[in-house]
């Protein structure tokens, strides 16, 4: 529990530190786009999560030491197809729902960024640290100290909750995909992600995956490959699609990784789980 207060109270304190005061600066154009000081902000900001994970870690290394932390972060010897799923998963997630929502609201698609496929790694590298670096934060530390305490997929709901309210501040800024957005559809969404999050981490014990699937959610964003925010009907049913699959996913597909929450070995022979 120590290391879940300690991590959930950094985060927020350094994230809203540097997003809530970015809100107001932007509107009188104190901090403007590119310069400096909204850069500095705003990554920082985005930050948060990674530090206070390690923050959380370094004040309790009793309950666990920074190396079993990184053995979970960069975790890469899973079987293949965990990449695959990892990197084909938020393609389907974004473009299912755009397809679904184009059919119950014709026109819901019009003017979305269409950005070219081969796109796609230049700003899925770009979305390793715009994103991806929230992981080793909730999936490396709220989502197994939470799950420890009321099962995984209530632990899911309950950092997905708490995720979603961490990104409140970006609501409030000008030029940013969630300025002007329906917050409560933006949390079932988030709440989706959190549960198919927790499924990939329980079958893996990978951060680095988790790492991966979250910027291949954003890159699929920043295509127009997905449902735009700012449309309350057309995101709404993308967000209880994400819920729905996260659950299918959880409840259906469990797998090995129910096993425990301990450390497994990080060298030898190809780990294979799931």
């Amino acid at each position: 529990m120590k290391r879940l207060t300690i991590y959930c109270a950094a985060t927020f304190a350094i994230t809203w530190i540097c997003w809530w005061p970015l809100a107001l600066l932007v509107r009188p154009g104190t901090a403007v786009y590119g310069r400096p000081l909204f850069v500095l902000l705003y990554a920082l900001g985005g930050l948060g999560p990674v530090i206070a994970a390690y923050r959380a870690v370094f004040a309790t290394q009793v309950q666990s030491p920074l190396r079993e932390f990184h053995s979970r972060l960069f975790r890469w010897r899973v079987t293949f197809r965990w990449y695959v799923i990892a990197l084909a998963l938020p393609v389907v997630l974004g473009l299912v729902p755009l397809g679904l929502a184009s059919l119950v609201y014709p026109g819901s698609a019009a003017g979305l960024p269409a950005r070219p496929w081969y796109m796609f790694l230049p700003l899925f590298l770009v979305m390793i640290a715009g994103g991806g670096l929230e992981e080793p934060g909730w999936r490396g530390v709220a989502q197994p100290e939470t799950e420890r305490r009321v099962g995984r997929p209530a632990a899911a709901v309950l950092v997905g909750l708490i995720w979603s309210l961490w990104h409140l501040p970006l609501f409030f800024i000008p030029g940013q995909l969630h300025f002007g957005g329906n917050f409560p559809v933006f949390a079932i969404s988030v709440v989706g992600a959190a549960l198919i999050l927790a499924w990939l981490y329980g079958r893996t014990q990978s951060i680095l995956l988790c790492i991966l699937f979250h910027a291949g959610v954003n890159t699929v964003a920043a295509l127009g490959w997905a449902v735009p925010l700012g449309r309350t009907g057309p995101a709404l049913l993308e967000a209880c699609f994400k819920v729905l699959a996260g659950a299918l996913l959880l409840f259906a597909f469990p797998g090995q990784g129910d096993n425990a929450l301990q450390p497994k070995p990080s060298g030898g022979a190809m780990e294979r789980q799931g």
